[in-house]
């Protein structure tokens, strides 16, 4: 019996530190992007070239695969079912899910070099000066998660607007159906709106409603801060200089990475239907 014991207690603790050692070796990760163009195929070079990246930088002997989703619903499904080390996640993403999901923040994009988005909600030059005015289909790409979008730039349940918050994978087509008085309003985010700002369709636009200052899409690990995590975010930080992953993060539309925002915890939703953020 007492050899039984000392056999059953020696498989034990070799499928912990089995079990340890993979997970600390696994560095799959996930970019969730809701309302990005593209497709998974199209983005596998560039999740491909990122996961060779990064298995050099780590040392990992285990192969890393990453998965692009610009899809809501199959991104949270991929996430229940297989849930990665790390990942990319747009903000709303974050705000709406971080507490199901136990996102920690590990670094920031720097999409076009700006370390802070601005969203702004722009309507026909005509229209009046107060959103409450509005009715009808607002759209843009950061829309799908219509409760965190709704907090995050009017501090307000969407079930508390006076028009409804719509999603579209064309927000600049979205400009166009403004134009035409098909929809009441885009929102841009603060790429979209300096590229907006040098088209002729911008003298036909003007902002109504402009956010405070928000976080960029945090790259996150899912669960606790621990070794490899802080290893990870001192690759990404270092890719700004170094010269092998110029062309990489041009693909990933970001001018290298930066700390992590301070304040991103304040953004993540409460429980309650009728409140936006966390006490």
């Amino acid at each position: 019996m007492k050899k039984n014991r000392v056999i059953i207690l020696f498989f034990t603790m070799l499928l912990w530190a089995v079990s340890g050692y993979a997970e600390a070796d696994d560095l799959d990760f996930v970019v969730i992007q809701p309302g990005q163009p593209g497709t998974e195929a199209e983005a596998r070079p560039v999740m491909d070239a990122l996961a060779d990246y990064i298995q050099q930088k780590m040392g990992s002997d285990e192969t890393i695969k990453g998965r692009y989703f610009n899809q809501l619903e199959p991104a949270l499904a991929f996430l229940k079912s297989s849930p990665p080390a790390w990942g990319i996640v747009q903000l709303g993403v974050y705000a709406q899910h971080a507490m199901r999901f136990q996102m920690t923040p590990m670094v920031a994009t720097r999409p076009s070099g700006f370390t802070k988005d601005v969203w702004r909600l722009m309507v026909y030059k005509d229209a009046g000066s107060s959103r409450q005015s509005l009715s009808g289909k607002i759209r843009g790409n950061m829309l799908f998660e219509k409760k965190a979008a709704a907090c995050l730039l009017f501090g307000l349940p969407p079930d508390r607007l006076p028009f409804t918050l719509e999603g579209t994978f064309r927000p600049l087509r979205s400009l166009r159906s403004l134009v035409k008085g098909k929809i009441m309003g885009v929102v841009l985010d603060r790429v979209q709106y300096e590229t907006v700002s040098t088209m002729p369709m911008g003298k036909k636009i003007k902002v109504m409603h402009i956010s405070r200052e928000l976080p960029t899409s945090p790259v996150v690990w899912f669960g606790d801060e621990n070794d490899s995590m802080k290893k990870l975010a001192g690759v990404l930080q270092g890719m700004k200089a170094d010269a092998n992953a110029v062309k990489l993060l041009t693909l990933l539309q970001t001018d290298g990475f930066g700390p992590a925002d301070p304040g991103l915890g304040q953004f993540r939703l409460g429980e309650k239907a009728d409140a936006c953020f966390m006490p």
